[in-house]
């Protein structure tokens, strides 16, 4: 069932897709907005592409629809997510990097891309940007498992728990993914961050 779904997500937009996840769940817009603490009529401008969620809306979102925010992740040639058709795989897989599967957050321009094949390995990879002073959002985000992010490019604040860090290139940060966080990019130039995940919870 899954690969099904996941193919007729092929050319949707990100509205499209919670849209059609949340019509596949049976849930109405006024049970899935309030189970998001936001508004019917906002859930629906998401829908339709007329509203910009934070990251952390996204996160409840996908969280309440029973998903990985990273089935929202484009996907540039038109194959299912999980590789459906493969008969078997090959000793290494390449991710070129104009190839990756992207989702890019509409208010703020952050954007994810996907650097391992998909979303069904025992380490997610995303390669992060963050555009000049935008933040994951006001609320800290919580997920399952243990995530390291590495600096490439610029300086990121990141907040875990009570405490701060502040980041440049070369710097990493390893944290428990159930303990509060949210970060934000320091600088006046794009920061890049390198992030691994396991178990997969994106």
């Amino acid at each position: 069932m899954k690969n099904s779904q996941t193919i007729t997500d092929v050319g949707l937009t990100l509205g499209g897709k919670i849209r059609q996840r949340r019509k596949t769940r049976k849930m109405t817009l006024t049970e899935l907005s309030r189970e998001c603490n936001i508004s019917p009529s906002f859930l629906s401008q998401i829908e339709r592409d007329q509203a910009k969620p934070s990251v952390g809306t996204l996160h409840a979102i996908a969280d309440k629809l029973g998903v990985k925010l990273g089935e929202f992740f484009e996907d540039a040639d038109g194959r299912s997510e999980n590789g459906a058709g493969k008969q078997t795989e090959p000793p290494a897989q390449i991710v070129r990097g104009n190839q990756r599967k992207a989702l890019v957050y509409p208010n703020s321009g952050i954007r994810n891309e996907l650097v391992s094949p998909d979303l069904q390995r025992s380490i997610q990879m995303m390669w992060t940007v963050l555009p000049p002073g935008e933040t994951t959002g006001d609320v800290p985000l919580v997920h399952d498992g243990e995530e390291c992010g590495l600096v490439i490019q610029g300086r990121v604040g990141v907040w875990v728990g009570d405490e701060y860090y502040e980041l440049g290139p070369g710097d990493a940060i390893y944290q428990k993914s159930t303990i509060p966080h949210r970060s934000q990019n320091l600088g006046d130039t794009d920061a890049i961050v390198v992030v691994a995940i396991t178990p997969p919870s994106f």
